[in-house]
């Protein structure tokens, strides 16, 4: 093990200490949501006093404060993520349904999203009930992060223990995340028994994006509140290693490529000694031809009495002989009409393969567009939310003046510098989104190429399938040269196209160069952050 029994018993103690935490939430949520005046959508208005759509800490901090409750900024903005479930800076409407309605009880659930919503005004009380259950709910997540950091306190001390070394004692069979099972063997075998409600509560909490399963990154923050910068960087370099994989899968399929074509070289090969052993075996029939006519005109000298007859015979031999080239003709008539149905429907192949790319590529301008436009809105509705807290801090402002200058006025100054670290925290925060949505949108492009490679690919498999097709079908028509043309013609295309997809294997190699520098790059980049970045003390 990596953990001594002791470090490992305190690790026990703090899962514990989380789920049942979640537990007690959990409750909490039941109770508001047995209210029969509870309604979520009035309740996120009575949170929402500016109607903006979307609640701030300072929403937050002045609902607690309407019910007497004063907690402080680092416990605020552990509220703050506990709403925030889509980790996208804002608490919008459903994110706050999912933290507010109860989770283990679907029948509850249904009933409170179901029931009438009613007009509320602003800086207007829900029902006594509604109000002190919700910020009971509010209260109980603050309760559970007091004991969560006494008990982070607590295992952090300990002289041997890291955040790997914690996660390799739950994973014990190694493979790279933490499941249900796993997590009850390590609690049975430190003494600790939870139930399997209350290690489903305990993932509800640290399984952010709801999988099933634990990695490494969401455990790092869950015991120490500190994220995994370099979760993105491990991202890309397993797409690498993936690309890598396939550009040698290309080649393994170039060199496959390779040999059927000396292998068909080869069959024309043969092909041509078969015609030759035909022209010669032609020869032999008109040897033994001619002598059968000396044969015949030393006969003629002989029976001039049967001229007649053998010319009767002679014309029905011509005769004969013209229904079988008007059979032959037929038959290639035949072949041709096969042929042209051939080439259509590889026309309307080609033509429904590039409507397909060009409406990919519509899709792709058409995504691009709704990102920035999305984007334009999120720039203008934060300009306007940074107006409209301006305002209300300066009203705000103007009244704790009046009122602090009875008392004291060291304590505005103090609110002041506080308010400054907040909005520079969150600028600091704003830049980290706008450089991660760059980064996003790097990776789609690089997905996007490797995409268009794949179907490339497929375009030449379907091509040796008509190759094959074709050669079959010279087998049974060995006289048709149409088609000999039309193969190599397909083997000229193949060619070129063998030839594309090196230049392509050869670009793809180059962007993984470039996308390994910029790695480095970015983890310098990340390195320089987590040592500029204040430490938290809480």
């Amino acid at each position: 093990m990596y953990l001594s029994s002791r470090t490992q018993g305190r690790l026990a103690n703090l899962i514990i200490t989380i789920a049942e935490g979640e537990k007690k939430t959990e409750i909490a949520r039941q109770v508001l949501a047995e209210q029969k005046m509870f309604e979520p959508y009035t309740a996120f208005r009575r949170l929402d006093q500016l109607r903006s759509g979307e609640l701030t800490v300072v929403d937050i901090s002045d609902f607690l404060a309407d019910n007497k409750i004063f907690p402080t900024q680092v416990q605020l903005e552990y509220l703050f993520k506990r709403l925030d479930l889509n980790h996208d800076g804002r608490i919008t409407y459903p994110d706050f349904v999912k933290a507010i309605l109860p989770k283990e009880d679907s029948r509850l659930r249904q009933i409170a999203s179901l029931r009438d919503s009613y007009y509320i005004e602003v800086n207007m009380l829900l029902p006594t009930e509604v109000e002190w259950g919700l910020s009971r709910v509010l209260q109980q997540e603050i309760q559970n992060f007091n004991s969560i950091t006494a008990a982070q306190e607590i295992l952090t001390g300990s002289a041997d223990f890291t955040s790997l070394d914690a996660f390799r004692c739950i994973d014990q069979l190694y493979i790279g995340y933490i499941t249900i099972e796993s997590l009850q063997t390590f609690l049975r075998g430190n003494g600790a028994k939870l139930t399997f409600d209350e290690l489903q509560a305990f993932f509800r909490v640290v399984d952010s994006d709801e999988d099933g399963r634990i990695t490494y990154s969401e455990l790092l923050e869950a015991i120490t509140f500190v994220p995994d910068y370099f979760q993105k960087e491990r991202q890309i370099v397993n797409e690498l290693r993936r690309s890598r994989e396939r550009i040698s899968q290309l080649e393994k399929e170039r060199e496959v490529l390779d040999d059927l074509q000396r292998s068909r070289e080869r069959i024309d090969d043969l092909r041509r000694s078969r015609e030759r052993l035909e022209q010669y075996q032609d020869l032999q029939k008109s040897r033994e031809r001619l002598e059968d006519l000396r044969r015949s005109r030393e006969r003629l000298d002989d029976l001039r009495r049967s001229r007649e007859r053998l010319n009767q015979l002679e014309e029905l031999q011509k005769s004969r002989q013209r229904i079988e080239q008007l059979e032959d003709l037929k038959k290639s008539r035949e072949r041709q009409a096969q042929i042209d149905e051939l080439r259509r429907s590889r026309e309307r192949l080609d033509d429904l393969r590039r409507s397909r790319e060009r409406l990919e590529q519509l899709e792709q301008e058409r995504k691009n567009n709704e990102q920035l436009e999305e984007l334009r809105k999120s720039r203008s509705r934060i300009e306007e939310l940074q107006k409209q807290r301006r305002r209300i801090e300066d009203l705000r402002t103007s009244q704790e003046r009046l009122d602090a200058l009875k008392r004291n006025r060291d304590e505005l100054e103090l609110r002041k510098s506080q308010e400054r670290l907040n909005e520079l925290k969150k600028s600091r925060e704003r830049l980290e989104q706008i450089e991660a949505l760059r980064q996003s949108r790097e990776q789609q492009r690089a997905l996007d190429e490797l995409r268009q490679s794949r179907e490339r690919l497929e375009q030449l498999r379907v091509s040796q399938n008509r190759i094959d097709q074709l050669e079959n079908e010279r087998k049974a028509l060995q006289r048709s040269r149409q088609i000999e043309r039309e193969i190599d013609y397909e083997r000229q295309r193949s060619k070129e196209r063998l030839e594309r997809l090196e230049l392509e294997a050869q670009l793809e190699r180059q962007r993984e160069r470039a996308l390994e520098q910029e790695i480095v790059t970015q983890s310098k980049i990340v390195q320089s952050r987590i040592y500029d970045t204040p430490q938290r003390f809480y």
